[in-house]
């Protein structure tokens, strides 16, 4: 399994609107994209490679982390003893998603952007 790099970390927030706003006035961070449908907002860390993704949500924080192919890397981590939460999911325009968690229950999940980058989508 190849680890490309950290993508995101997303942060569940009251107010997405009102968060983002405060990201961009606060800290100076630059706004690169908005979902208003799922309440959603993307700030951008240094070259824009990472982001903080701030969603209207109560569930937990999650770390994104960004590999080759979210498919060959689930299999890896299931032979180690990885449990999934639930199937991989396809994000449209983007890629693959599948989420587990640590050993001490964090949200994590795995991501690419095959789909994104003119690949296959099954």
């Amino acid at each position: 399994m190849k680890i490309m790099k950290i993508d995101s970390v997303t942060l569940p927030v009251k107010d997405y609107e009102k968060s983002a706003s405060w990201y961009t006035q606060v800290l100076g961070l630059p706004e690169i994209w908005r979902m208003e449908d799922r309440h959603g907002a993307g700030i951008g860390v240094g070259d824009n490679s990472a982001t903080i993704n701030l969603f209207q949500d109560p569930g937990p924080a999650q770390l994104l982390i960004q590999v080759d192919r979210v498919e060959d890397a689930r299999r890896e981590l299931e032979k180690k003893g990885v449990r999934f939460d639930g199937a991989t999911q396809t994000l449209e325009g983007i890629g693959k998603f599948a989420a587990f968690r640590d050993l001490d229950g964090n949200s994590l999940a795995l991501l690419d952007y095959t789909i994104e980058h003119g690949e296959s989508s099954s």
